[in-house]
């Protein structure tokens, strides 16, 4: 099946799904880094992901803000 990728729903629905996966990937690594490493390199290379996690899920977030308020925005002029 495939996805237009005009369709705005489905790029909000994408964008939720990449942030949710990201989301627990990061928690995954983050788990296995403190159980394996507990020390100050390791702390703050789990706090560069943490930063890093949070601006990606921040821009996704935009993202999929702007689908939905295109997605409004067309469904008003129709």
């Amino acid at each position: 099946m495939l996805l237009n990728p005009f369709c705005p729903i489905s790029a909000a629905k994408i964008a939720s799904l990449k942030a949710t996966v990201a989301l627990l990937l990061l928690l995954l690594i983050k788990s296995k880094l403190l159980r394996v490493k507990m020390s100050l390199f390791g702390s703050l290379l789990a706090l560069h992901m943490l930063v890093g996690f949070l601006i990606t899920s921040g821009l996704l977030t935009l993202v999929a803000g702007g689908a939905v308020a295109y997605a409004a925005t067309q469904r008003k002029t129709a």
